[in-house]
């Protein structure tokens, strides 16, 4: 059983100290197999097609170039079969700081293959044209368990975020962390075992490339998963505009499926074919995919990590021993009478009320929020409050709000409230009532008034839900647009690196 975190301070101190030990581990593991491997350094080659391996006593090993020592140069196996390329893995140990090209000749003196080997001040080997380097097989190793390990960790960070901080960006930011370190893994794990069976065929800048393209490489497995998704959100909004009169709120859904649809269609089928005239020209094309794939993989993984965040909290039922139950106001008819809305929102409270009190013989405190709107004859919580009363509810268990004007003043108002009435405010319980699609914003809210509240999803229209979540989640990007864009930026300029190192 996981201990839940107490609060955001606490979770956010636990997720970095985990996410720094494991990239300082990762490091130290890179540096050690550095270290261990001295000056060994392994490359490959891939040799003309014949029939029949060559046998190593056939070749012949020439190096040009500056003066570069090799104390050892050994063959360590040659594979080939019919129909096959044959491969041939080599160990060398140069002895100095330098440059040289290795050319394989038969003993007739025909050419089989080449290679330009770089040695730095570190000794530290690198080939150009595989992108093998000396510890190469370690970083390799290390960068899968560095999304192994991210995984890991932002699951379980994920499964102790509960109560009330359930509800925080945290959560949305690491369920998106863990999505993208999941797909990367899957991605990434059949490149390495088919590196690790045939090395020429799969050279370590292959691997290092992938790695680099992650966020192309997840765009492109995502996008049918995400077309699916796209469709679904235009249908809902189809059946939405049958039933409400179309204005811009409305059409929010059908405007981002389309936007989704066709940003997938034409990073999946885009052409870059121009830019490999040159290899600049193509390292400037790969940089530019690989940001824009990073950039898309971002929001796509945000807008998943969200839908699932909004679904786990909506359907999240409070246990029932609440001292305080809440009701978030919304518009109300001109008459006084409460649209489907806002009905469904009293009647899952009251609901509540009842259900806790015959379970546990408890009896909460009902508190309708919401203040006079400018076209409303009263205030939301008086119409709410009336609405209770001609349903029988006890008159005696409601105290209204009627001051807010917007979600965060309904907890920060209600809060007071609670603060005035309750005994021992700190061990108050309380449960926040709204729509479904709504809990997830409103607990945000709640959590940045300083109310501790878990949150109670009432009922609406399957075609309403998705556009009405939409602009939920507009609404949460539009309070954390800076820090998302400062870490968006970081991101693809990582990413951005990692192309300008591998696009060689």
């Amino acid at each position: 059983m996981l201990k839940p975190y107490t609060s955001l301070r606490e979770a956010g101190r636990s997720l970095f100290i985990q996410g720094s030990v494991l990239t300082a581990v990762l490091i130290l593991f890179c540096l050690a197999g550095r270290l261990m491997a001295g000056n060994d350094f392994k490359t490959t080659l891939i040799l003309p097609y014949r029939d029949e391996a060559p046998d190593p006593s056939e070749l012949v090993f020439r190096w040009e170039g500056e003066a570069v020592p090799v104390r050892d140069f050994r063959v360590e196996k040659t594979a080939g079969r019919p129909g096959e390329t044959t491969v041939l893995t080599m160990i060398m140990q140069p002895e100095k700081p330098g440059k040289f090209e290795l050319n394989v000749e038969d003993r007739n003196g025909r050419d089989l293959s080449s290679e330009r080997i770089r040695v730095g001040r570190m000794m530290t080997s690198f080939a150009d044209s595989t992108g093998s380097f000396t510890g190469d097989e370690m970083v390799i190793i290390a960068s899968l368990l560095f999304y192994a390990g991210m995984c890991g960790i932002t699951f379980v960070f994920f499964r102790r975020m509960k109560g009330g901080l359930a509800y925080s960006y945290p959560v949305i930011f690491s369920l998106g962390v863990f999505i993208f370190s999941l797909v990367a893994l899957v991605i990434e794990l059949p490149v390495y075992i088919n590196h690790v069976k045939a090395p020429g065929l799969y050279p370590t800048w292959q691997i290092l490339s992938d790695l680099a393209a992650g966020g192309k490489n997840f765009v492109l497995l995502t996008s049918p998963l995400l077309m699916v998704f796209s469709l679904l959100l235009i249908i809902s909004n189809i059946e939405l505009l049958r039933h409400e009169r179309p204005r811009f709120q409305n059409v929010l859904g059908l405007l981002l499926g389309i936007i989704m649809i066709g940003a997938a269609l034409l990073y999946y089928y885009q052409d870059s074919g121009a830019f490999y005239r040159s290899a600049k020209l193509y390292q400037i094309a790969a940089t530019a995919e690989n940001v824009i794939g990073i950039a898309l993989t971002y929001v796509e993984c945000i807008l998943i990590s969200t839908v699932i965040c909004g679904l786990r909290a909506a359907k999240h039922v409070p246990s029932r021993d609440r001292d305080y139950i809440l009701i978030l106001g919304c518009g109300f008819r001109k008459d006084g009478t409460l649209p489907p809305l806002l009905k469904g929102r009293v009647e899952k409270a009251m609901e509540f009320w009842y259900r806790q009190k015959e379970e546990t013989g408890k009896e909460a405190v009902v508190i309708p929020s919401g203040g006079q709107g400018v076209n409303e004859p009263m205030p939301e919580a008086e119409a709410m409050y009336r609405h209770m009363a001609a349903a029988g509810f006890p008159e005696s268990a409601v105290v209204r709000e009627d001051k807010s004007a917007n979600t965060y003043q309904n907890m920060e108002f209600s809060k007071k409230i609670i603060e005035s009435d309750a005994a021992d405010p700190s061990k108050a319980k309380t449960v926040f009532v709204t729509t479904n699609y709504h809990v997830l914003r409103s607990g945000i809210w709640a959590g940045l008034a300083g109310l501790d509240a878990e949150g109670l999803g009432s009922r609406t229209k399957w075609w309403f839900w998705p556009n009405a979540f939409v602009r939920e989640c507009i609404g949460l990007l539009r309070n954390r647009i800076v820090p998302e864009i400062i870490c968006l930026v970081l991101v693809s300029a990582v990413f951005a690196v990692m192309t300008v190192l591998t696009s060689f």
